[in-house]
């Protein structure tokens, strides 16, 4: 009897033992949950915060300046009267730092916290942010987020506001393991304009949902996607192959969180430009040819503005070329032609959103090619180059107005160079903690010395064109590296050509960490490869550590170039 009764203790000690232990776990678990610091979220990007949110009282405290200006709301503070202010198309607020109201728009708000100042930054009620600027805020407590959606995202989404609610309040979902997530793109030159593309053709992977992927997208753009109603493809990533519900199956290597290799071809991710403001007149010239003679010539030009207002200018006509098949007229004739529409602009995630002063409104899928540079824009189903005030472009200038970069074959006046191209696009890669910057490059043919000519020989009997790029290294790892490791190759079809290296002029060899250096190289190829080709890609690597390692591990960084425009 008495062992019986012992057990009967034993278990009920080993029962309060455990009860308690599952409730240790239960408020070490509830005590880790509250301790998560409180993400915030617009229009599904993330927003960083020198003071992350607070939770006081049931009330979430938010800091002010980063997400009103995340909603593109231009901010002023008045130290005399604590007073802070925004404005945007349609709207204007002001609170008073430990008053219990604001103003929106003229009329009182009640808030449920006053404004406050914590370490020099203005804290605001979240509930304020929608009573403000008229945007949908959700809170989901299981991950602590705050989902802020603008009053323009849910009109590019194409989103109910109680349908906007509902997601906001779902919170973010994580991606599952093994998916695929972003906007991948990539381009090629449709120089001869046979193929309708507006000069670059582009081809688009966007992937969502972890398990759908869209390659066309309706008339507004990326975010007006709804795979409910438009067309989009299911996905599996088996091993090396993307398989699409449609039956087709590609390879598929993930080179970096930016960069994915799609049947052999490198698809670069673009980031979302949200509430991004331009200053500037922009252009895209397009000709589409024939096989009669004629052809289809088109421009559209863009002048954005600081103030979040913008004008367009259009024009399309018919061409003829002089040719036998055409009317050999050689002028063109007018089909449409637009001058002077004007409105307000904003740019939302991957959206620009027009509104003209005649109540039209149009969205645009919009994005930088050359991100985080503006000088280049891809707007709906065109590309943009920046006007300068002399007329060049932005990014590229007239090789006659450049002079050549100083290589050894101009300062030792080894050649005369004639320029044929020349582009900056400004363009960076990394890999490995190590940046390359493709500032500018230059196309020249060469007319060589002849007391050097015996040195040139091999190149055929049109002549030598020359390839000479300017990039910046620099160097974020925490290694020292040798920069005159690193080659650059020349890609292009059937053949692959390397840099002279001792074309190029010297820089210090060992680059230590935190260090850049600006280098040249210098690549020459037989005119005849320059004039058979239209698609080149530019290569870096490998390039060496101390210790003789290459740093970027057998892989290399690469850029499309071009020719001509």
């Amino acid at each position: 009897m008495l062992n019986v009764r012992n057990n009967k203790i034993s278990v009920i000690l080993a029962s309060f033992v455990m009860l308690a232990a599952l409730l240790f776990l239960f408020a070490a678990s509830a005590e880790a949950a509250e301790d998560k610091r409180i993400e915030v979220y617009t229009d599904k990007q993330p927003v960083e915060f020198a003071i992350d949110p607070l939770l006081e009282d049931g009330t979430t405290l938010v800091q002010l300046r980063p997400l009103f200006e995340s909603l593109g709301i231009e901010l002023s503070w008045n130290g005399e009267t604590q007073t802070v202010s925004g404005k945007k198309e349609g709207l204007t607020f002001s609170l008073t730092i430990d008053s219990e109201t604001a103003e929106v728009n003229g009329q009182p708000v009640e808030l449920t916290k006053p404004a406050s100042i914590v370490d020099g930054n203005t804290l605001v009620p979240l509930r304020f942010v929608g009573e403000a600027t008229g945007a949908v805020v959700g809170w989901n407590s299981g991950q602590r987020t705050i989902s802020v959606y603008s009053e323009e995202f849910i009109q590019v989404s194409g989103l109910s506001k109680a349908a906007a609610q509902g997601q906001a309040d779902k919170g973010v979902p994580a991606a599952a393991q093994g998916t695929l997530r972003g906007f991948f793109a990539k381009w090629e030159m449709d120089l001869p304009g046979m193929s309708y593309c507006s000069t670059l053709c582009w081809d688009y992977y966007y992937f969502i949902n972890d398990t759908q992927v869209a390659t066309d997208f309706p008339d507004g753009g990326l975010d007006a996607l709804d795979c409910s109603k438009d067309e989009c493809l299911t996905y599996e990533v088996k091993g090396d192959q993307l398989v699409l519900s449609n039956g087709k199956s590609y390879s598929l290597k993930v080179n970096s969180e930016t960069e994915l290799e799609i049947d052999g071809d490198k698809y670069i991710q673009y980031l979302p430009s949200r509430r991004l403001k331009l200053e500037g007149e922009y252009v895209s010239a397009s000709y589409s040819s024939s096989p009669t003679g004629s052809g289809l010539a088109s421009s559209v030009t863009y002048r954005f503005n600081k103030d979040g207002t913008f004008t367009d200018n259009k024009f399309v006509g018919h061409t003829t070329d002089g040719s036998d098949s055409g009317d050999n007229s050689g002028v063109s004739t007018t089909v449409t032609s637009e001058k002077g529409a004007s409105g307000t602009y904003a740019i939302v995630h991957y959206t620009l959103l027009l509104k003209y002063k005649d109540g039209t409104s149009k969205q645009l899928l919009f994005f930088l090619p050359e991100q985080p540079s503006v000088k280049m824009l891809r707007i709906g189903g065109r590309d943009y180059l920046i006007e300068e005030d002399d007329g060049s472009n932005g990014s590229g200038s007239p090789a006659e107005e450049q002079q050549p970069y100083e290589d050894i074959l101009t300062t030792e006046k080894i050649a005369r160079k004639q320029l044929l191209f020349a582009w900056q696009p400004n363009r960076s890669q990394q890999l490995e903690n190590i940046s390359i910057t493709l500032e500018g490059y230059q196309w020249a043919k060469l007319t060589i010395d002849p007391a050097h000519a015996q040195s040139f020989k091999g190149y055929g009997d049109n002549g030598i064109i020359a390839l000479t790029t300017k990039y910046r290294i620099e160097n974020k790892s925490a290694q020292t590296i040798h920069v005159n490791s690193l080659k650059t190759t020349l890609a292009m079809s059937g053949a692959s050509i390397q840099d002279t290296n001792g074309l190029a002029p010297k820089v210090k060899d060992e680059l230590k960490p935190g260090e850049s250096v600006e280098k040249i190289s210098v690549i020459l190829l037989p005119t005849d490869f320059f004039e058979n080709n239209k698609d080149f890609e530019l290569a870096f690597g490998p390039l060496n550590n101390l210790e003789g390692k290459d740093m970027f591990q057998d892989d290399w960084l690469e850029f499309n170039i071009w020719k001509d425009l």
